[in-house]
């Protein structure tokens, strides 16, 4: 089975769990207060502990080269999205540049490469985790509010889960091996993240007006460049680097073809930004994803067999 139909058959399920989210805000069982607790907990707690155990593993020093090498091509690859937004949205919103610059690497990125790539795939994708992180704490608070003096260096580098993959590094080159009860617990609580993220997708598309997410024109732009333009310029970038490493390539291609960043929506309520409009890009980029996605991680797999 390809790696394309296996992603499909991922994105699947995890529509399931987000269909799941949503049938829960609309019952009543799940509220906006409850919701916000599921994202603090995730952002702040499950999605850092994970980051952090997937460096618990014995040290190589191939694969460490190929963090390090991730680390610099997760650079490329941001930097590629910002040039796209110069020439297709000079004069669109901050919202629009936002979004077409940041993926959801986080909620869907995370969870897919554990389901399909397992720890070692995380192991890689926190790299690019770790530079979107400082990034949209940097560069993507710029765009948000236009103010440089919102960029502090306790927001930049010192969020969980930065912290998550730099205390999990340092864990990874000194060997410190946690104790079988912790790492076991630990590991459990990394098992939270895909379900409790794709439930909270779930309740975004819930409290968003349907009609609202499919009939904005512009929303349809954004998302085009976001899911499919800059992506496939990624893949054309990863081709053209000599990267041979399967695994690299690949964490690097969902990363980067994982639907519009929730912060979307957050900067942009935090930061005076269009928060609804936020919202509807990331509801709306999330569910064509089903569609996006695997036809661009084919072309990344054609791309890399033809490498």
């Amino acid at each position: 089975m390809s790696i394309s139909s296996i992603i499909l058959q991922q994105l699947g399920s995890m529509f399931v769990l987000i269909f799941f989210g949503y049938i829960l805000v609309k019952r009543n069982v799940l509220n906006p207060s409850g919701t916000k607790q599921i994202a603090n907990m995730l952002a702040n707690f499950i999605t850092p502990v994970l980051l952090f155990m997937s460096f618990q593993q014995p040290y190589q020093s191939t694969q460490f080269k190929w963090f390090l090498a991730t680390v610099g091509i997760a650079i490329l690859l941001m930097a590629a999205r910002i040039i796209v937004n110069y020439f297709f949205l000079r004069n669109a919103s901050r919202t629009d540049r936002y979004a077409t610059t940041f993926t959801n690497a986080g909620f869907i990125g995370i969870p897919l490469v554990q389901a399909v790539l397992g720890f070692e795939g995380v192991f890689f994708v926190s790299a690019y985790s770790t530079v979107t992180n400082i990034l949209q704490r940097t560069y993507g608070i710029y765009i948000i509010s236009g103010d440089k003096s919102l960029i502090t260096p306790r927001n930049s580098f010192l969020n969980p889960a930065s912290l998550g993959s730099l205390v999990g590094l340092i864990f990874y080159l000194l060997q410190i091996e946690l104790p079988t009860i912790l790492s076991d617990s630990l590991y459990t609580i990394s098992d939270l993240n895909t379900p409790l993220a794709m439930i909270l997708l779930g309740s975004y598309v819930a409290e968003s007006k349907l009609a609202d997410v499919f009939t904005h024109r512009r929303a349809y732009w954004t998302t085009f460049l976001a899911l499919i333009l800059s992506p496939l310029i990624s893949i054309a970038i990863l081709w053209l680097l000599p990267l041979d490493n399967y695994l690299v390539f690949f964490v690097l291609a969902i990363a980067t073809s994982a639907p519009i960043a929730v912060n979307t929506a957050l900067f942009s309520q935090l930061y005076g930004g269009d928060y609804e409009y936020g919202a509807r890009l990331v509801v709306l980029s999330t569910l064509l994803s089903l569609i996006s996605m695997p036809l661009v991680l084919s072309i990344a797999e054609f791309a890399f067999s033809m490498n």
